[in-house]
């Protein structure tokens, strides 16, 4: 197993980690498994070659869950808890001679939605 770590600066921010992972799996053929142990992040792969992209899938995540809402928690983090609840804690890609099989414009994001951090990200590889 792998550890990717990752350090945010933002409230909320998505940070493209598809470099990271590349540099972790063999060159060989099977799945990889992405996992985020924290309850206030999240993984998804979505468009990368348009920034604007980005913005606007945050834009929607503070529309979802804004930090206006009533909450019950007191941590003050509900949104958050929210949010990642949403994208997911994990992903599992194919992997084909050490490249997972992205569409052209696809790219693989660690979602924040309670920094700025220091988080981790579990990448498993199984061969087959």
């Amino acid at each position: 197993m792998e550890v990717i770590t990752v350090k945010t600066h933002k409230k909320v921010e998505l940070i493209d980690i598809t470099e990271e992972v590349l540099k972790r799996l063999p060159p060989k053929d099977g799945i990889c498994v992405l996992y985020v142990p924290h309850t206030t992040a999240g993984i998804i792969i979505n468009e990368g070659a348009d920034p604007a992209v980005k913005e606007d899938l945050i834009m929607a995540f503070e529309r979802i869950a804004p930090e206006t809402l009533p909450y019950k928690h007191l941590e003050g983090n509900s949104p958050g808890h929210v949010k990642s609840s949403i994208t997911g804690p994990s992903l599992t890609l194919i992997v084909e001679k050490g490249k997972p099989i992205l569409g052209t414009w696809q790219r693989i994001f660690f979602a924040e939605y309670d920094g700025p951090r220091t988080r981790k990200i579990f990448l498993k590889f199984l061969e087959g």
